[in-house]
């Protein structure tokens, strides 16, 4: 059988591993690909995964699930804010509170507050709240009531890094991020911080020797 008369069988074959080999390479690409988007997806899962608490549905507020949460309202870990969030719109007035600093007067309405009015040690109150001390002295209280048909979000906080010597952790306690208040509150009523110390239980240290 002579050399020539092998070439067609030869094209033959080539032609059909073009084919194979470009199903092959579109699979590696297709491959690479749908790694790339599961370690993005995996990554975007992971961002909030220290979260506790869950999303509470209040007396007043109807969620809308359709509409899309501001920036900068549910951060990643360390960075506070919330770890989830659900927008919600009032269908009557509610009563918020909020904690500010006096030497600003910009903080009285802010655009974080409670759905309670604090209560407690103060140092309680801000990691609950997840309020590092360099945000505000707390010296302030002021309650507003919401208007009508505001749209607010609620949710668990997010962890907080106050410093290089200690962070807050994520909590439970559901918190209020409102855009706008200045516009959206009415009947707002404010209240100055007093010294109030009460003695602070015992801790028992125990010595070296007995461990």
């Amino acid at each position: 059988m002579s050399l020539p008369n092998q070439q067609p069988h030869y094209r033959t074959i080539t032609s059909r591993l073009k084919p194979l080999a470009i199903s092959t390479s579109f699979l590696l690409l297709f491959g690479c690909n749908t790694i790339s988007l599961t370690g993005e997806s995996i990554a975007l899962e992971t961002v909030n995964n220290d979260c506790i608490g869950k999303v509470e549905q209040h007396t007043g507020l109807v969620p809308l699930p359709d509409e899309k949460l501001p920036p900068g309202v549910v951060m990643p870990q360390q960075q506070g804010g919330l770890c989830k969030g659900q927008v919600f719109v009032t269908t009557k007035e509610i009563t918020i509170w909020r904690a500010w600093n006096s030497e600003y007067s910009g903080s009285k309405l802010g655009k974080w507050w409670t759905f309670d009015k604090p209560r407690g040690s103060i140092s309680q109150y801000r990691r609950d709240n997840v309020i590092c001390p360099s945000y505000s002295p707390l010296d302030m209280l002021v309650s507003c009531k919401v208007k009508v048909g505001t749209q607010v979000v609620v949710g668990p906080g997010q962890s907080a890094k106050c410093s290089d010597y200690f962070s807050y952790p994520a909590s439970k306690t559901n918190q209020i991020y409102l855009a706008d208040a200045g516009n959206t509150t009415l009947v707002c009523q404010s209240y100055d911080g007093r010294f109030s110390w009460r003695e602070a239980p015992q801790k028992v240290v125990k010595s070296a020797e007995s461990l």
